[in-house]
């Protein structure tokens, strides 16, 4: 993982919970990895006090505190510019992993588009008819799809796959876990 910006296609479907835990997984491979939340949830769902929006990422970098291994950045998306691709492209060409919580903002993917290298791009989803839909509609190309599985629903993995024409991942939904994020 280089950079891997996670979106859903609508929200509630569990996208700044993936990031988190992508970026949880990275650091524990001993690598250096920031965190870009343009939420403000992912401080909550790591069980830290929320974090300051930064003005921009150099400043957000300045002022991170790490969590887990993990440099949380709180980036609004609206203070996402080109100089938030250089100092991204910069980090990932220099070994760290970089997670983006792009939440549901289309916009936030295309503004990460231009780092370098290609980030991967993860559209998150629940077995539900429309989360499948919306998710078909979203203005970019997904490269993986995370489908957070739930008990009692009739979509399946196939299901999806065969909707959305991606690579599908399963992580099972927790009830426990999702009710201590609530």
């Amino acid at each position: 993982m280089s950079t891997t910006i996670v979106a859903g296609a609508k929200g509630g479907q569990g996208t700044t919970t993936v990031a988190a835990s992508l970026a949880i997984i990275a650091a524990r491979c001993n690598r250096p990895v920031v965190l870009i939340d343009t939420g403000g949830d992912a401080a909550s769902i790591l069980d830290h006090p929320p974090t300051t929006p930064a003005d921009d990422l150099a400043a957000g970098l300045d002022q991170a505190r790490s969590i887990d291994g993990v440099q949380l950045v709180h980036l609004p998306a609206d203070r996402t510019d080109a100089n938030t691709v250089r100092i991204v492209s910069e980090l990932a060409t220099n070994g760290a992993a970089i997670v983006v919580d792009a939440g549901v903002d289309p916009s936030v993917v295309r503004q990460f588009d231009a780092v370098r290298p290609r980030p991967q791009r993860v559209l998150v989803v629940r077995p539900c008819y429309l989360a499948v839909r919306r998710a078909a509609a979203v203005p970019y190309t997904p490269d993986h799809i995370v489908l957070v599985r739930e008990r009692l629903r009739s979509l399946t993995t196939d299901d999806v796959e065969r909707a959305l024409a991606l690579p599908v991942t399963t992580v099972d939904h927790d009830p426990v876990i999702a009710r201590a994020i609530d």
